[in-house]
């Protein structure tokens, strides 16, 4: 169970064995071996008896801003297993093997795209000629990038990311054009969002980076040591690196609201330039992501939620830098 809390005045507190949630006369009352992880905002009541229960049960306790994005989080002092890892991290980072993975994490993407795209072939007013052939070109540059597969990787990176980028926005075009009049946008836009459909990517893609980020701790991994994302400061790069795949995950979610009405200009407050969605619409918003990745799917031979499948991404990754350090060593 994921809880959320994003009313301000709203507490959290230890009553017998479990967690009270208070909002003015209001109490909920949940078991914390239920609980998988908590997140805040600013204007939350937060005990200390509850912070040391999610450190000794391993809950996430994630602090994050009014879009979404992870500002902070409290776990224990402990990573998911030994040093080893982190060790042999760095040593994968600076691997020529680090470039087969940043493709196949690309292309893997590109065809969670092209597969996305290919939802709107069901609707009546859809333009089937374009959408097979933007389909058809996002299948091109995958084949493309594996003419970057030898070279050094400073040169692949470049190129990749140059690639990327040309299908982002023929994807987020083709997206747009489908979409009801009152969701379609002018661009992608983060920090802020400049309308309602960016205001959503911008929350659900921060509930992926909070969830991915979480697997990579448990795993072993360091979220901070990256392989494609440029290095920034005290930014988690191997996070950026991980979610590329399922960012349309993230986009279905908001497509399907968007489709649907569900949310309208009434759930979101415009201010500081940009829009930000209000209490009601955080809760629509959260519902569906939640329901959405708590489907057990087929994915890549596994069989278990989509929150399962980040995890077992997460510990992949962790078996394909240590079979990389034992072929080393031999």
């Amino acid at each position: 169970m994921e809880i959320h809390v994003n009313t301000f005045g709203t507490s959290l507190r230890m009553h017998d064995g479990l967690l009270s949630i208070k909002w003015q006369d209001q109490i909920n009352q949940v078991p914390m071996v239920k609980i998988k992880s908590i997140t805040v905002t600013k204007g939350i009541q937060l005990s200390t008896d509850v912070i040391y229960q999610c450190l000794e049960n391993g809950i996430d306790v994630l602090l994050v801003e009014r879009s979404g994005r992870q500002v902070g989080r409290l776990w224990n002092n402990r990573f998911g297993s030994i040093s080893t890892i982190r060790k042999n991290q760095l040593d994968f980072a600076k691997s020529q093997q680090v470039v087969s993975w940043v493709i196949e994490n690309m292309r893997e993407k590109f065809a969670n795209q092209k597969e996305l795209i290919a939802c709107f072939l069901e609707l009546d007013e859809g333009d089937h000629t374009h959408l097979k052939q933007i389909i058809a070109r996002i299948a091109a540059y995958s084949v493309r990038l594996d003419d970057y597969l030898t070279m050094p990787f400073d040169e692949a990176s470049a190129r990749i990311r140059a690639v990327e980028g040309q299908v982002s926005k023929m994807y987020f075009e083709c997206i747009n054009r489908y979409l009801p009049y009152r969701y379609q946008f002018t661009k992608r836009s983060k920090r802020p969002a400049l309308d309602i459909t960016n205001s959503m990517l911008n929350y659900c893609y921060g509930m992926l980076y909070s969830h991915l980020e979480s697997a990579l701790i448990k795993s072993g991994l360091d979220p901070f040591i990256g392989f494609f994302h440029r290095d920034e400061y005290n930014r988690p790069i191997l996070t950026y690196d991980v979610i590329e795949p399922f960012r349309p995950w993230a986009d279905w979610v908001v497509i399907h609201l968007c489709m649907n009405e569900i949310l309208d200009e009434s759930f979101f407050e415009v201010s500081d330039g940009g829009y930000w969605l209000r209490g009601d619409g955080k809760r629509l918003l959260i519902q569906h992501f939640v329901d959405y990745f708590e489907e057990i799917i087929d994915y890549q031979e596994l069989h278990f939620t989509r929150f399962m499948q980040l995890e077992k991404r997460a510990q992949s990754l962790v078996q394909l830098i240590q079979n990389e350090e034992t072929n080393d060593a031999r």
